[in-house]
């Protein structure tokens, strides 16, 4: 199938270094005319490249190779911003929105909270190494906030994981594939419809009394995850 070939033909040109990592490839148009095929053909085998997460499309900008994938354990780390530090990557956090929000039914149930609690939402969108990658949700129930500090300068994370003596072996994680909001769709600069990675975390203390629910959406050409209690 023609398909096939031209996915592969795009592929060897990643793997030898015609197209380096974070590159733009050559336009829908100047690619179909190349392998003097359709336009259909070729997305057809575009797609097959995103899929395997070789390369990935932004909304109005084209195709790109995808950058290394950044290695992240779930079960050991819940903070992205470590994780690059450590793998020597650049990470780079935006606020999106910081608000009070009363808690949906499945908060309560996670938090542990009583009936018409209420959380701090918390909303961010990550790049890495330049790119938007991922748009991440952190839920704070109300009284554990007070005793943190209100400087911005001051990590609320690091505030929180010793605040509360966050235990790793107690939290709990959950992995999906859901499809991109609106929001997300638009943060990460993404078609409508789009399919992310979706990692759930509950961060305990040692009591194993839920302090954080952090939900990370991301590109799943971004991330790749490995979940081991061993670091």
């Amino acid at each position: 199938m023609q398909y096939l070939t031209i996915k592969d033909a795009i592929e060897e040109q990643i793997d030898t270094g015609m197209f380096e990592a974070g590159q733009k490839l050559p336009s829908e148009r100047t690619l179909a005319e190349t392998f003097s095929t359709t336009r259909i053909t070729l997305r057809e085998a575009l797609n097959h490249l995103a899929l395997s997460g070789r390369i990935y499309k932004e909304e109005r900008r084209g195709w790109f190779v995808s950058t290394a994938k950044l290695m992240f354990n779930p079960m050991q780390c819940i903070d992205i911003a470590e994780a690059c530090k450590e793998q020597k990557r650049n990470c780079r956090i935006e606020a999106l929105s910081s608000h009070r929000l009363l808690a949906t039914k499945e908060m309560l149930t996670v938090l542990k909270l009583s009936p018409f609690s209420y959380v701090k939402q918390q909303v961010s969108l990550i790049y890495i190494d330049g790119r938007r990658v991922a748009v991440q949700y952190r839920y704070i129930p109300e009284e554990m906030t007070t005793s943190l500090s209100h400087d911005e300068q001051t990590d609320v994370l690091t505030q929180l994981l010793n605040s509360f003596e966050y235990d790793s072996a107690k939290h709990e994680i959950e992995v999906g594939i859901v499809p991109a909001s609106q929001l997300e769709s638009n943060a990460l600069n993404l078609s409508s419809g789009s399919m992310l990675l979706s990692i759930n975390q509950v961060a305990c203390n040692k009591s194993q009394t839920p302090f954080l629910l952090q939900t990370i959406r991301c590109c799943h050409d971004a991330i790749n995850l490995k979940i081991s209690q061993t670091a």
